[in-house]
C-alpha cells in the first residue's frame, strides 16, 4: 500500500462516500472503490491521472452513474468523479462549452431564453455531458441530427499519461475519434464544445395509441421519410398490445393539429402535452426512476428493415414483467448517413432503429432482476442475428469473438489507441477489449 499512499492522500477513502459509488443506475452490480477522487478542476484531474499512472491505480471514470452494467464501478482501485467539472459558457451564437461533468438538464436550463438547444438530447437529464459522449448519444431527434458524438466542434481530454489535449477533426484527430464512443477508455473528457440549433417556443407531444402494429410501422415510415416532426418515440407498452407513438413539434406559432395528425392511422389521440420548457420536454423526471430500485436495461441500434418484426413480437415477455409504464420497450428512429464517429458501431443500412429495453423492478426483486439479465442476453444474440449492434450503455458480458464481431475491423485500431493514448491501463475496465493486446 506504499507505492499507493501518495494518491490515496488527495482522495476521500471515508466509507460513506465509497458507498455511493459502489451502483450504478442498473443496480445489478456492487463494486466498493478503495477511494473516490473529486477534481475540482482539469488541473487536478491531470495530476490524479498522472498519480493514478505512476502508482499503477486503475481509475473508474463516472460523471452521473447511468451505466447499467458496472461500467463506472471498480473495487480495485479508484473512482474518479467529473461531477465538480460542471463549467458552462458560450462559445459564439451556435456552439457552447460544457465540461465534461455538467448535467445535460442543467446546461439545456443554462440555454434558457437564447431559443438555442444541443441538437440531440438525451432522455435523462443527470446524464452527464462526458458520460454520453463517450457511449454515443441518441435521444427523440435523432431521426434528424443522428447521435450526440456527431455534435460536437472539438473536446479537451485528459489521456491515460496525464497529457491535457485539445483534439478535433483537424486537431489529435486519432485522440478525437477514439475518445467519442470509446467507453471512457481512452481518456477523459473534460470539455466539449457543442453545436446548437434554433429552437421553439413551445413545445408540443401527441401521444397517439395503436393496437395495430401494422398501421402503427406505416405511420412511423411516412413520418421519418416526411420529416414533419421535432421529436420521434414509440413506446410499446401494457403486455404488448398497446403502441403509443409520441411525435412533437418545436412552434413559434399556434399550431394545426388537424393538419399534423390527419393523415395518421393511429386509434386515438391519448394527450396532448404543451410546455414552455422546450428543452426538458423530452427528458424523463428525475423522479420516474428511483435509484433504490432494478434496472436491467439494454440497447440496440437495428437495421430499418427489421421495424415491423420487432414491432409485431416484442422480444421481451411483458407478461413476467412489471405492468408499464415501469417497464417498456422504446424505439427511435435514427438518421441516415455516414456516422462520423468511428467506435459508435451501428448497421451499414440506412436509416436505423434505436431500441429500447427498460425494465424497473423493486429492492426486494433482485432474483427476477438476476433473471431478465440472462434474458436480455438472450434477446442481444436475437438482434445481433438480425444485423443489429448493441449501444453498450449496458454490460454485455461479450468473448473476445463476439468483441471482434461487434468492432470488426475497428477492434485492431481501438487496440492502437489505447496503446497510444492509455499505455499504462489507468482507464482499464473489465470486459472491454482494447487492453487486450494485439492479437496473434
Amino acid at each position: 500500500m506504499t507505492k499507493r499512499k501518495h494518491f490515496f492522500q488527495g482522495a476521500i477513502r471515508d466509507l460513506e462516500q465509497r458507498e455511493a459509488r459502489a451502483f450504478d443506475f442498473g443496480r445489478m452490480t456492487r463494486r466498493v472503490p478503495e477511494a473516490v477522487a473529486t477534481p475540482r478542476s482539469v488541473e487536478e484531474a491531470v495530476d490524479l491521472v498522472r498519480c493514478a499512472s505512476r502508482e499503477g491505480i486503475q481509475l473508474a471514470v463516472r460523471g452521473g452513474g447511468h451505466s447499467q452494467g458496472g461500467q463506472t464501478l471498480t473495487d480495485h482501485g479508484a473512482v474518479l468523479d467529473t461531477t465538480r467539472l460542471d463549467r458552462i459558457q458560450p462559445a459564439g451564437p451556435d456552439l457552447v462549452r460544457a465540461q465534461g461533468g455538467v448535467r445535460w438538464g442543467d446546461l439545456v436550463d443554462s440555454l434558457e431564453g437564447t431559443r438555442r438547444l444541443p441538437a440531440v438530447l438525451v432522455d435523462i437529464g443527470e446524464a452527464t455531458v462526458g458520460g454520453t459522449l463517450a457511449a454515443g448519444g441518441v435521444g427523440t431527434t435523432s431521426h434528424r441530427y443522428g447521435a450526440q458524438v456527431e455534435q460536437v466542434e472539438q473536446l479537451e481530454v485528459v489521456t491515460g499519461t496525464g497529457e491535457r489535449v485539445r483534439c478535433s477533426p483537424t486537431r489529435n484527430a486519432g485522440l478525437f475519434d477514439a475518445v467519442r464512443s470509446g467507453q471512457g477508455q481512452f481518456g477523459i473528457i473534460t470539455e466539449a464544445w457543442i453545436r446548437l440549433r434554433p429552437a421553439g417556443a413551445r413545445f408540443r407531444q401527441y401521444e397517439l395509441h395503436y393496437h395495430d402494429y401494422e398501421r402503427l410501422a406505416d405511420d412511423f415510415e411516412r413520418t421519418v421519410e416526411a420529416d414533419c416532426f421535432d421529436h420521434l418515440r414509440v413506446e410499446i407498452r401494457h403486455r404488448g398490445n398497446l403502441f403509443a407513438f409520441l411525435v412533437g413539434i418545436e412552434y413559434d406559432e399556434e399550431p394545426d393539429d388537424g393538419r399534423l395528425l390527419g393523415a395518421l392511422g393511429h386509434d386515438e389521440l391519448a394527450f396532448t402535452r404543451d410546455t414552455a420548457s422546450v428543452g426538458r420536454a423530452g427528458m424523463f423526471p428525475s423522479w420516474g426512476f428511483s435509484w433504490l430500485h432494478y434496472h436491467p436495461w439494454r440497447d440496440w441500434l437495428l437495421p430499418w428493415e427489421t421495424l415491423r418484426s420487432v414491432l409485431a413480437e416484442p422480444l421481451l415477455d411483458l407478461e413476467s414483467t412489471p405492468r408499464g409504464p415501469w417497464s417498456w420497450i422504446g424505439l427511435y428512429p435514427g438518421r441516415r448517413g455516414e456516422v462520423e464517429a468511428p467506435l459508435f458501431m451501428r448497421p451499414p443500412q440506412d436509416p436505423l432503429i434505436s431500441y429500447s429495453i427498460l425494465t424497473v423492478l423493486g429492492e426486494f426483486q433482485y432474483e427476477q432482476a438476476t433473471e431478465l439479465v440472462e434474458k436480455l442476453e438472450d434477446i442481444d444474440r436475437e438482434l445481433v442475428g438480425l444485423g443489429g449492434k448493441s449501444y453498450l450503455s449496458g454490460g454485455v458480458g461479450y468473448s473476445p469473438a463476439q468483441w471482434e464481431q461487434h468492432y470488426g475491423e475497428m477492434l485492431e485500431q481501438g487496440i492502437k489507441w489505447k496503446q497510444e493514448f492509455d499505455p499504462d491501463q489507468v482507464f482499464h475496465r473489465a470486459g472491454m477489449p482494447f487492453a487486450a493486446g494485439p492479437r496473434t
